[in-house]
């Protein structure tokens, strides 16, 4: 099994040789309305709704690039003799239409501790915010299908709690700002859930309900506390299940036959492994009972048979600790061969590095995403995770680090400080091509995403992609359905189609966002098509390219047509993958691309560009590596 890694950073700079920078004035022509779907060259409409400051003449850019996509479509039939274009992109339908066709994958951003009591309570109140937390990162939040976090205090009314108390309580209102920032499912199996008695979990459980979030690890009873949190997200059926250590709890936390409370969990112990490396700050130890071991290990085996992915969140480990202890390590292990297929773990309150064991991934520790532990620059670092699960498994790990600052509010965070966050999580870095970037000037350092692929189940197979979205794109009230299928994208309502892709183009994906930060939503996508341009050839062309080759278009939705906002000539390296999201908490999103080669199918890397009001410019220059 092949796997890779790349870190890319964001920056200020236009790094020369962007791709999509004109490289002289365009010729000025006039615009090409693409409403009607047969008919991709229409006639001549001048388009008065595109945006101000963008290249309104489709196709109107630079050539770039002189590659050919190897194995027949955009190759000459015979030397010299270059094949018609309309044959040339047949060809390449037909070979597109012979590949296997992809679902949508999943996307599950999992964070790690969330606690809102204490002292984070206290910069709540005194902004007057209860959204105040997740201000930064909560682009990043909502990119994800399932939101998921470790909710390390019960939501009940109650007392003020002292920073120097070890017992948890947020207020009620604080389960809608956890909604509104994005979080779906939260984990409650955790040392301090039963802080304040059955009456705060069961609190708890009921403002998560009113507020539209689900919860797993805790319940009523044992046996709502065991079962698994079902999700279908497209077309996948996932099982959540929680568990905590008995050994950090007291008891009483525990869910009881007819009493609230926690899931626990406990397997067997190495021989050199005493319950006193369990202890917690108030001195409790229990004993883990067989019967505890043998229920966890049972709803995990239910849970394989009745999902197609199955999550488990444990909450275990020495706290502070930079690596897993010998039964945090056990304990994982265990969840997968009982049949887990990611593991999520939380409570050393640090980051703490990623194994893979029996080809399944287990994240020690996220370490905290919102605390009051600012007495340490370990305990402020976290991870947020962002997994990409397909029918056959996890595709993609992208892990963004983050720094809780004095508001109590993650931010991404910069440079040397988020490599060495990174470098925590191990993942064998000394065998895969890593590195990193920064900008020329030293005291300008940029962000950092980073991202491990397992390509035995999502890199650099092709495939023909299924994926639907539904946005009001007009805000008029109808909500649009955006979908792909077989290369064709078509945008329609519930009675009306609205537009669809020509039948000489092939779209491998689209996105929805702001792209150009301009306020409206805009579908952008990521188009095959022979020629690099239509009827606005730039007078320093000669020729049109007749190969089939890669282009970015962007399309809004205005007054019932879709108009074009900004289209790319051939780009130099073609677009697999497409997301918008802003990547840096500034407000102003980016656009993320996975990126090929068109001589190297096996070649992938990331890039990030950005909108600067006339075209996209590349805020990173990628790490990549080839795939053998």
């Amino acid at each position: 099994m092949v796997v890779w890694a790349i870190l890319v950073c964001l920056s200020a700079v236009l790094l020369p040789g962007a791709p999509n920078e004109p490289e002289a004035p365009v010729v000025p022509g006039e615009h090409v309305l693409l409403g009607a779907p047969s008919e991709p060259e229409a006639p001549v409409v001048p388009d008065e709704h595109v945006l101000p400051g963008a290249l309104n003449e489709p196709e109107a850019l630079v050539v770039l690039g002189e590659h050919v996509l190897p194995g027949a479509p955009n190759e000459p039939e015979a030397p010299g003799v270059p094949a018609p274009p309309e044959d040339q992109f047949t060809a390449f339908r037909e070979a597109r239409m012979s590949l296997p066709v992809k679902c949508e994958p999943a996307i599950l951003v999992a964070v790690g501790d969330i606690m809102l009591s204490r002292g984070v309570a206290d910069r709540i109140s005194e902004h007057g915010d209860t959204g105040l937390p997740f201000a930064k990162v909560k682009g990043l939040l909502k990119a994800g299908d399932i939101v998921f976090g470790n909710l390390e205090c019960p939501l009940t009314p109650g007392r003020a709690i002292d920073i120097r108390e070890m017992v948890l309580r947020a207020d009620p209102e604080m389960a809608d700002a956890l909604a509104g920032a994005g979080f779906t499912l939260l984990s409650l199996a955790n040392n301090h859930m039963g802080d304040f008695g059955p009456s705060g979990v069961l609190d708890t459980l009921g403002y998560l309900d009113e507020a539209g979030i689900s919860w797993v690890g805790a319940g009523p009873d044992a046996r709502s506390a065991y079962a698994p949190r079902m999700v279908e997200v497209r077309g996948l059926r996932f099982a959540f299940l929680a568990f905590t250590d008995p050994e950090i709890a007291p008891p009483s936390y525990q869910a009881g036959e007819d009493t609230p409370g926690t899931a626990s969990f406990s397997t067997v112990r190495a021989a050199q492994t005493t319950h006193a490396d369990h202890t917690t700050s108030t001195g409790h130890s229990a004993h883990a009972t067989e019967q505890e071991r043998a229920e966890m290990l049972a709803a995990i085996r239910d849970a394989r048979l009745a999902a197609d992915f199955v999550v488990v969140s444990l909450h275990a480990g020495t706290e502070y600790a930079e690596e897993p202890d010998a039964f945090q390590v056990e304990s994982a292990r265990a969840a997968i061969d009982a049949g887990a297929d990611l593991v999520i773990g939380h409570h050393p309150h640090v980051a703490q590095r990623v194994e893979r064991y029996r080809d399944r991934y287990i994240l020690y520790s996220l370490g905290n995403f919102i605390f009051d532990q600012w007495w340490s620059r370990e305990t402020r670092q976290g991870v947020i995770a962002r997994i990409t699960i397909g029918q056959e498994g996890v595709e993609r790990i992208e892990f963004v680090p983050v720094l809780i600052n004095r508001d109590a509010q993650p931010e991404v965070l910069k440079g040397l400080e988020a490599s060495e966050v990174l470098s925590r999580l191990d993942l064998n870095l000394s065998e895969l091509a890593v590195g990193s970037l920064y900008d020329p000037d030293p005291e300008d350092v940029t962000s950092a995403r980073y991202a491990y692929l397992d390509l035995a189940t999502g890199g650099a197979a092709l495939s023909r992609l299924v994926k639907e979205r539904s946005f009001d794109l007009d805000q008029d009230g109808v909500v649009e359905r955006v979908a792909l299928r077989d290369g064709r994208l078509t945008v329609e309502t519930a009675s009306t189609l609205i537009w669809e892709t020509p039948e000489t183009w092939w779209v491998d994906d689209f996105a929805l966002g702001d792209a150009n930060n301009d306020g409206v939503v805009d579908v952008s996508l990521s188009v095959w098509k022979s020629g690099s341009f239509g009827p606005c050839r730039p007078f320093w062309v000669a020729e049109d390219d007749p190969s089939v080759r890669n282009h970015l278009f962007i399309f809004k939705l205005v007054d019932g047509a879709m108009k074009p906002v900004w289209q790319s000539s051939n780009l130099d390296s073609p677009n697999y993958e497409l997301e918008v999201v802003d990547l840096d908490g500034d407000g102003r999103t980016e656009l993320l691309v996975l990126e090929g080669d068109y001589d190297n199918p096996q070649f992938r890397q990331m890039s990030i560009w950005k909108w600067n009001d006339w075209g996209f410019f590349r805020v990173s220059e990628p790490l990549h590596c080839t795939l053998d």
